[in-house]
């Protein structure tokens, strides 16, 4: 058993090898919360749990496009729709992206107050909501630093034989924290 934001942490770190230095804010952005973690080298220097995630997004659009749940949700991902749907998308996911940046903006500014010295250098998103249409951009325009979606693969050996690598590209978001959790079992006692 572990804490998301901590498993978050572990395929991080496995994947991408900070330096001690190096501050990142951790963001899991699932259906119904975010964990953000913000680490320095492989340090968490703090955590927090909001109750807002994607299911956010399909709700607006389902309401306000009048739209099935699967239609929705392929609209979130960036699936095409019909002209009206395309030119209204934007601003539906805009309003629920700035609910998620502004949590986003509480945490970081809490953060600064009780680490003054530190500064988050760069963010990491993950879960099922990462690659919601424009929202890794919006993250890097709103705090000015580079927004990566998060693959928890990129270091770990897959066998293609098993797995189609479009397939792993399409899910390794939605597998961060599962990678991490599996990441566990190599522990030593």
């Amino acid at each position: 058993m572990d804490i998301d934001a901590f498993a978050l942490q572990n395929a991080y770190e496995l994947n991408y090898r900070p330096e001690p230095d190096h501050t990142s804010a951790l963001l899991n952005i699932g259906a119904s919360m975010m964990n953000i973690n913000i680490v320095r080298g492989g340090v968490p220097l703090f955590t927090r749990d909001v109750t807002v995630g994607g299911n956010q997004y399909t709700n607006t659009l389902q309401k306000e496009l009048d739209l099935s749940f699967d239609d929705a949700e392929g609209l979130k991902m960036g699936k095409a729709g019909t002209p009206e749907q395309s030119e209204a998308l934007g601003q539906h996911l805009r309003t629920v992206s700035e609910i998620l940046l502004l949590e986003i903006q509480k945490t970081f500014d809490f953060f600064r107050q009780t680490a003054p010295a530190e500064t988050i250098h760069d963010i990491y998103i993950a879960g099922g909501t990462a690659r919601t249409e424009g929202l890794k951009g919006l993250l890097g325009s709103e705090f000015d630093i580079p927004v990566e979606i998060m693959d928890p693969f990129r270091k770990v050996e897959v066998d293609p034989h098993k797995f189609d690598s479009a397939f792993i590209a399409e899910v390794a978001p939605r597998m961060s924290v599962a990678v991490g959790l599996a990441l566990r079992s190599f522990d030593s006692a």
